[in-house]
């Protein structure tokens, strides 16, 4: 089974018209205003993330008020052992973290990007 946060943002529309969403792990849709609908067509939508991140630290992590950091992560792998699409392909499974306690109380919610992944070279 796979885990999925209380509420996640998600990106819609094409390159043109890019929009972010916030769903939840019962496939609801935020709606605004302190409600989730079942239909996507009603969804609240963003143009920026980190809107729609700030919104949804709010309404899904407890409604506590929290603040959003974004930082470059460095993995240091054995040499050989992972592939770079390998690497990607987990990071994107897993790139959600709680790190101290409850994300929004006294813990920190760490969400890797792995669109960000390079190779650092010697």
């Amino acid at each position: 089974m796979e885990y999925f946060p209380p509420g996640r943002v998600v990106k819609v529309g094409d390159r043109r018209w890019r929009r972010y969403l916030i769903t939840d792990s019962l496939g609801q849709y935020w709606a605004g205003e302190d409600h989730w609908t079942d239909e996507p067509a009603r969804a609240a939508l963003f143009c920026r993330r980190v809107d729609a991140l700030a919104v949804c630290n709010h309404h899904c992590l407890g409604g506590c008020q929290v603040d959003t950091f974004k930082v470059t992560v460095v993995l240091t792998a054995t040499a050989g052992h992972w592939s770079h699409t390998e690497l990607m392909r987990r990071l994107k499974r897993h790139r959600l973290f709680a790190v101290g306690g409850p994300p929004g109380k006294d813990g920190i919610l760490l969400e890797i990007l792995p669109g960000t992944l390079k190779k650092v070279k010697p």
